[in-house]
């Protein structure tokens, strides 16, 4: 049974945020979101620009549980397709099925790179049934189960290229939530066999808004809201956090210039912890404070290209693992939806993982647009003469938590403390410094609404915690 109706202040209007203040409206509870943005939607949010519509690159709605793909359909009011996936990896000027599929990979690679790869995972296979490999990096989870030729060729490479840190000083947890495939022998029992129960990997289809991008799903949460009596506050960064003793007191935020107090009875947090815990000031802990400074995220440099051609190629998205190539990964808006750019026209998403003050991040916009343009064309994707004039740049500082070998001990400190709040919680991708998909943003703000309001319900910080593939 649902308690007395209580106000709620959640602090973010992505995903998280969006979807436990929808489940409160239902509720008929007082709930008021804190955007720092200028629209609510966080990293799915879409943006119109010449007649494209695009977005922080490639999103796709895809849920194990039937009840949360309804749920995207009732959000989306109508407005939405199915798609049939298609990813590939890009490399020595061949595609190869991502995810890896032996089949392919039989017939792309030289046949003393086939002996060499086979050879190694022998070796490996042998070596762990006298001293296991330990799991405890990102490198050794992988050499452990491929061997060490297809580690540098499809794992290896785009890992330190896309982080740029060695593998070794990555966390194993990287590898288990990103590679659905056990081992290669896996990978060949996969492609031969139809697997009873499909991994995310797997998943051919996919939900996608039919018109406006993946930002329709935020437009269409803010709607419910509003309809249900919410507000949603926009280009309202939230500057400091009031509390005493074990409880928060107030949310200072500015809008307009001015700053403002927000109260109510519980508050939600779904801001990027390294940001959250320093508002409320002197009163965090020396270990604590240390703790977020040692939390580390990657940002992308979203370049997006203007082409005078219809397709560029039928992929919803490419990785390019080559490490003399910017660009680590494209994707292609018309492939999700025809709508997205003008006829006879596409728009392509070239990311360059980045880091805030780096070369990539303080690079004139013209001159980013230029290099993926040069890029695309160096691997032999794109002729320069269909590049068209103009293009643009986003800048994304928190898009990926880097799983490095101390983040899960600093996320325990950091959680313990926040933890000693009796009326506030941190979830979503950036509440929890997890790496998870928008279905699981979305499922972790339904189950913090639903433990806030019945007392029932799976821990939202147990979302996307496991062992389990989430590309």
């Amino acid at each position: 049974m649902s308690e007395s109706p209580r106000s709620v202040t959640i602090l973010g209007g992505g995903l998280a945020g969006l979807s436990a203040a929808q489940k409160f409206c239902a509720a008929g509870w007082p709930v008021t979101i804190l955007e720092s943005e200028p629209e609510a939607g966080g990293l799915a949010s879409s943006f119109e620009q010449e007649g494209y519509t695009y977005d922080h690159g490639p999103h796709r709605l895809y849920s194990n549980l039937e009840e949360l793909n309804d749920h995207f359909k009732d959000v989306l009011d109508g407005n939405w397709h199915y798609r049939d996936r298609l990813s590939r990896i890009y490399m020595k000027k061949k595609f190869f099925d991502y995810p890896l599929k032996a089949t392919n990979v039989l017939k792309s690679l030289p046949p003393w790179l086939l002996f060499r790869s086979f050879f190694d995972y022998g070796v490996v296979r042998m070596r762990n049934l006298v001293s296991p490999i330990p799991d405890d990096n990102f490198e050794n989870w992988i050499i452990k189960r491929f061997g060490r030729t297809l580690y540098e060729l499809f794992f290896g490479t785009y890992t330190r290229k896309a982080w740029g840190i060695p593998c070794t000083q990555i966390s194993s947890d990287w590898a288990a939530q990103r590679i659905s495939l056990l081992n290669l022998w896996d990978t060949v029992k996969k492609t031969l066999f139809k697997p009873k129960n499909v991994p995310r990997t797997y998943v051919s289809k996919f939900l996608y808004p039919k018109d406006g991008g993946i930002g329709s799903l935020g437009k269409g949460y803010v709607r419910m809201i509003e309809a249900g009596g919410g507000k949603v506050i926009a280009g309202a960064p939230v500057v400091r956090v009031e509390s005493e003793g074990d409880r928060v007191t107030g949310i200072i935020y500015e809008k307009d210039g001015e700053e403002h107090r927000q109260t109510s009875d519980i508050y939600i947090s779904t801001i990027p912890l390294t940001l959250f815990v320093p508002m409320f000031g002197e009163r965090v802990p020396a270990e604590v404070t240390d703790a977020v400074d040692g939390l580390v995220h990657k940002g992308i440099v979203c370049v997006y290209l203007k082409l005078d051609r219809e397709q560029l190629t039928p992929d919803h998205w490419i990785y390019i693992p080559e490490e003399h190539i910017a660009v680590h990964r494209i994707s292609e808006f018309t492939n999700f939806s025809k709508t997205t750019a003008p006829e006879g026209k596409t728009l392509v998403c070239a990311e360059i993982t980045s880091t805030k003050g780096d070369k990539y991040w303080t690079m004139d916009d013209a001159d980013l647009v230029k290099l993926a343009g040069e890029n695309l064309v160096t691997l032999g994707l794109l002729n320069a003469d269909d590049v068209e004039p103009g293009g643009w740049v986003r800048r994304i500082d928190y898009a990926y938590p880097i799983y490095d070998l101390t983040y899960r001990e600093n996320l325990g400190t950091i959680q313990k403390y926040l933890k000693g709040f009796a009326n506030m919680e941190s979830t979503g991708r950036q509440g929890l410094f997890r790496y998870g998909n928008m279905d699981h943003s979305i499922a972790m703000g339904h189950a913090v609404a639903r433990r806030t309001l019945t007392k029932q319900g799976i821990d939202h910080s147990a979302i996307a915690a496991a062992d389990e593939y989430f590309g």
